[in-house]
């Protein structure tokens, strides 16, 4: 949506990297590069190991991830952070998710610092009245939102939120499954929903569907009405 902000976690930004998706992601959703925000930290979390890698330090992130293809592909996108927030309303949205983490005594049931930035970010612009979008792969972090009884939040991001399943989905309607399932099959091992969805060359267009759909059905019945009606 033209005029929209797309704010991608590090965890999408990877899996989509790493499939040669990312792009496409993009142009799919018809969004501009000037439109796509993502973590300052990300480059600093993603550098330590590749540069493990160059030592021959190897390490799980490093061989499921595409790790110097998605730092290229970010690296003039804009950066948010906490120290970047200087209005006191998305600083305290900022803070009541971050305290949540403090109050919660379930580990799937946390919203992690950089989750909290994209959702304070997303949430307090859309409570002015626009509309704008998260794209995210953590799952138990949509989950724990559901569970904060944070209403204004909540409700501000009804609608907004993409999950990795949905965008593969969408990627399938515009570019056509054939050419997702061959950018797919070769890393699949980054995700465990494309490792089952494109488990090998010769599956098939409605079995891959079907096993993204009852990810996203799944998904969908915990999490409220946070997704996106994409897929429905």
């Amino acid at each position: 949506m033209p005029g929209s902000f797309y704010c991608l976690d590090n965890d999408i930004i990877l899996k989509l990297a790493t499939c040669d998706l990312f792009e496409d992601t993009l142009n799919t959703l018809d969004v501009e590069p000037k439109q796509v925000k993502i973590l300052d930290s990300f480059r600093y979390k993603i550098s330590k190991p590749i540069k493990r890698k160059r030592g021959k330090k190897s390490r799980d992130k490093v061989d499921k991830y595409n790790l110097e293809k998605a730092l290229k592909l970010t690296e003039n996108l804009a950066k948010l952070s906490e120290e970047t927030f200087n209005n006191s309303s998305l600083i305290n949205l900022y803070n009541q998710l971050l305290n949540y983490n403090q109050e919660s005594d379930a580990k799937n049931n946390t919203i992690d610092q950089g989750e909290a930035i994209l959702i304070s970010y997303v949430s307090y612009l859309n409570q002015q009245g626009d509309s704008h979008y998260l794209l995210t792969g953590d799952k138990r972090c949509l989950r724990a939102l559901n569970n904060s009884g944070f209403t204004d939040v909540i409700e501000s991001l009804e609608g907004k939120v993409w999950c990795l399943e949905q965008l593969i989905l969408k990627n399938i309607e515009e570019i056509g499954f054939e050419n997702v399932k061959n950018k797919i099959v070769p890393f699949n091992n980054c995700d465990q929903a494309l490792k089952v969805a494109f488990s090998n060359k010769l599956v098939t267009e409605e079995n891959s569907k079907d096993a993204l759909q009852n990810y996203l059905k799944e998904l969908r019945q915990e999490t409220g009405k946070l997704l996106n009606v994409y897929g429905e």
